[in-house]
């Protein structure tokens, strides 16, 4: 069995950092005042975008996918075609 790791573009990964801090001021700007469970789950919701984004544009191991491809007489559910 072959595995590949697939890691997006950096600039993608990018991309979707800024979105994450877009996402993380308008509920900084928008829940001002209101202390409320939602605000919290916006804001760590836009913090866990952006570190994710972050990972995969500068770690080494910043997959985000994993494709694994099988030899067909390794799987014994094609054995009889």
């Amino acid at each position: 069995m072959t595995s590949f790791s697939v890691k997006p573009s950096k600039p993608m990964a990018i991309f979707g950092a800024v979105f994450g801090a877009a996402i993380l001021l308008f509920g900084l700007f928008s829940g001002i005042g209101r202390n409320n469970g939602f605000l919290w789950l916006w804001l760590a919701v836009g913090i866990g975008i952006i570190g994710f984004n972050l990972w995969a544009a500068f770690s080494k191991r910043g997959a985000t996918e994993v494709i694994e491809t099988r030899e067909k007489a390794d799987d014994p559910a094609d054995a009889g075609r």
